[in-house]
């Protein structure tokens, strides 16, 4: 394994163990068998190394979102992909919170994932199913979301975060998509 994967690995491990404030240079080094000027090296500081852990949990979570092979179904579709963002939330919730909080000084990390999921809509509305623009309701699914989340960084429990997101995907689908 090469060094940048050795020292990346060992901040995500005490990230997911611990909580952010494990992930000092100090532990991830020592967790990772380097030295200081080694993780320096590969990431100049520890802003750097926590962006690369960023990059890293978003690039797994959209290898996720990109494994979700497109069906007939759109509705289907888009209930796998909300449910995947809420299980990642809760699998991975100390990585998933840096990842959240990184997005409000580069929010096109989650770029992407709403490009995903805005197609999907899309493809309702080509069905004739939505009930209002494409644009409106991708935004309004979007936010709820992402208002889902926030439970989990709330500490509320992942049964309780389960069952609102269940309610809130079922309310807002009644709301925003014609059956068919």
């Amino acid at each position: 394994m090469a060094t940048e994967d050795e020292i990346l690995n060992a901040a995500v491990g005490l990230l997911e163990k611990d909580g952010f404030e494990a992930v000092t240079t100090r532990a991830v080094c020592q967790a990772a068998g380097v030295t200081a000027p080694t993780l320096y090296h590969h990431f100049g500081d520890k802003d750097g190394l926590l962006r690369a852990v960023v990059a890293r949990g978003v690039e797994t979570f959209m290898a996720h979102k990109r494994a979700n092979r497109q069906t007939s179904d759109a509705m289907a579709d888009l209930k796998r992909g909300w449910n995947g963002w809420i299980a990642f939330a809760l699998e991975r919730p100390k990585l998933f919170r840096l990842m959240i909080e990184s997005t409000r000084s580069d929010p096109s990390a989650s770029q992407e994932a709403f490009i995903i999921m805005r197609a999907i809509v899309e493809r309702l509305a080509i069905e004739g199913r939505l009930t209002t623009d494409v644009d409106t309701a991708a935004r309004t699914i979007w936010a709820a979301s992402n208002g889902v989340v926030t439970l989990l960084m709330q500490g509320t429990p992942a049964a309780e975060i389960k069952s609102t997101s269940e309610l809130l995907f079922e309310a807002l689908m009644a709301k925003l998509v014609r059956p068919k």
